[in-house]
């Protein structure tokens, strides 16, 4: 067996300090470029010229379907992709082993069929894995003809140690891509938090003999979660909350689209029923497969406590009867937004809410909020936190039970968005 000792006992003292000279500088240029195609094309143009080969062709592999992905053929620019243990450059990929081919057309592994479409022909090539620091394969890198003769055992050495620095630079390209397409997802979802923030109410409304409060909270940098105060016609206020199913910038989006509408359809009806309808047929024209939005639309007149609702498959409302000391449930009226236009949402009326009397309105990421065992904290402890919060303002409700909610988590970590209304009458 020929060691490496060996080969480079074969070779020129000063050849060998030109390559190692050529490695380094050619190491350096890689380094520097931080753009993958970029990259690639010098790791062709380089392999050509210090292999001293008529092409080169470069595989990366696809670890999502085990395949070899051809980036970039030098002098063809075909681009294709086969499974790893194909071909010549797929078993070097599986086996991490380089091949050297004196004669392309006696090993069954080579495919002539370019070299027939083309008129090319290929004799010998010299074909070795890209391996990273943890001695992966990163992919295979192939020189093919070399100019003169067959190429050598030195070859391999070189090509070899060549490739380790291409895989380097090649995994620096990778990881630095990575980091700034993380920035620019990061820097999109900060400017989409920051318009979703920036259309919900900033503080609740000052209404005599009335106390609002809210707080909302999304799991991730974005959430689906809406509530709103709409001022209506005669002296009336709209109650909305609603909740996008996913999480992220579609459903931020979709949702900030939905009030947007609803905002402009409120200006002609203080009726929830009439502009639910056609809320519904707007959102649905744009909405994705299995996507759909619940919401609660209330128009409460401040003068008597009564209230009118439409609710598109959106979690009862809790309303605490003071003088009775009775919780009750509002009925949903329809189904959720965006599953079929043409929908109805019939109304239905509250009875005037009473001196002390608390509606709740929330999303379901409140009550469904689940601790380290995987239980969820549940309506019925939602309803002991307002009982033991009643006395309190709007406020002091609010921020009562969502001490409970973090309490009963604990370290659990929450998959959706927490938004919570309280409405009380004075």
């Amino acid at each position: 067996m020929t060691t490496p000792t060996q080969i480079l006992k074969d070779v020129e003292p000063a050849q060998k300090i030109r390559d190692l000279e050529t490695l380094l500088d050619v190491t350096r240029k890689m380094v520097s470029v931080r753009d993958l195609d970029e990259l690639l094309g010098i790791i062709l143009t380089e392999t050509t010229r210090v292999m001293s080969a008529d092409r080169a062709s470069l595989f990366l592999i696809d670890r999502r379907t085990n395949e070899l992905v051809s980036r970039i053929a030098q002098k063809t620019g075909t681009m294709f992709r086969f499974p790893v243990g194909k071909g010549i450059a797929g078993h070097v990929a599986a086996t991490k082993e380089i091949v050297n081919i004196a004669d392309a057309y006696q090993d069954s592994r080579f495919n002539p069929d370019y070299d027939k479409q083309t008129g090319y022909r290929t004799q010998t090539i010299l074909c070795a894995p890209l391996l990273t620091r943890d001695d992966d394969v990163a992919g295979v890198l192939q020189v093919i003809n070399k100019i003169g003769g067959a190429f050598s055992k030195y070859d391999e050495s070189f090509l070899l140690a060549f490739g380790a620095q291409c895989a380097v630079a090649l995994e620096n390209a990778r990881l630095v891509k990575e980091y700034i397409e993380q920035q620019k997802v990061k820097q999109a979802l900060a400017l989409a938090r920051s318009v979703q923030q920036g259309l919900l109410p900033k503080r609740p409304p000052e209404v005599e003999g009335w106390d609002f409060a809210c707080k909302s909270i999304a799991c991730d940098e974005t959430g689906g979660d809406y509530f709103d105060f709409v001022p209506l016609d005669g002296g009336r206020m709209g109650l909305v909350v609603g909740d996008v199913s996913g999480h992220g910038i579609g459903p931020a989006l979709l949702m900030a689209s939905a009030r947007s509408f609803l905002r402009a359809l409120s200006r002609s009806t203080a009726d929830p029923s009439e502009v639910l309808p056609v809320l519904n047929d707007l959102v649905s024209r744009d909405m994705e497969a299995e996507r759909f939005i619940t919401l609660f639309y209330g128009a409460l007149d401040p003068a008597t406590g009564a209230m009118r609702y439409s609710s598109a498959g959106h979690d009862a409302p809790i309303l605490l009867r003071a003088a009775a000391d009775r919780v009750d449930e509002l009925d949903s009226t329809g189904m959720p937004l965006g599953i079929m236009e043409g929908s109805a949402f019939p109304p239905a009326d509250v009875p005037p809410m009473e001196k002390g009397d608390i509606m709740i309105l929330s999303t379901d990421g409140v009550w469904e909020a689940m601790n380290e065992a995987g239980e969820g904290f549940g309506r019925e402890r939602l309803v002991q936190s307002l009982r033991f919060a009643k006395a309190n303002s709007a406020h002091s409700i609010v921020e009562r039970i969502y001490l409970d909610v973090l309490a009963f988590c604990g370290a659990a970590p929450q998959r959706d968005d927490f938004t919570l209304l309280v409405v009380k009458r004075t």
